[in-house]
């Protein structure tokens, strides 16, 4: 059976990756050694978190960008809530699933849980 996610769909953010960058104290929230995950602006002016399915997608969105010292890690139990608040308080609104910059397209967007 194939599932197929829509905008209005909460993608679980367990098991997905996210890529994690130094701060350099842009945003107030951190974790405790100073990184926040990778987020994007989109075109409505609001904030998203970026996920990936797997660390392959993860580095390949990497290898398109110029981001030094960027470091793909999959959310577990132990870093959700790390990660959820600082995403929260920078104002992130939801979540795009393996982005690529070089079309501008993302398989689904969803509510960051």
């Amino acid at each position: 059976m194939t599932q197929n996610r829509t905008a209005t769909e909460t993608p679980a953010l367990n098991n997905l990756w996210v890529l994690l960058v130094q701060n350099d104290g842009e945003l107030t929230a951190q974790d405790a050694d100073g990184r926040v995950p990778m987020i994007a602006r989109a075109g409505n002016d609001q904030k998203y978190l970026l996920v990936f399915k797997n660390v392959l997608k993860a580095r390949q969105f990497l290898t398109t960008q110029d981001f030094d010292g960027a470091e793909p890690r999959m959310v577990v139990r132990a870093n959700h809530a790390d990660i959820v608040r600082i995403a929260k308080s920078a104002g992130v609104v939801g979540t795009l699933l393996d982005y690529d910059p070089t079309t501008q397209k993302y398989a689904s967007a969803g509510a960051l849980a």
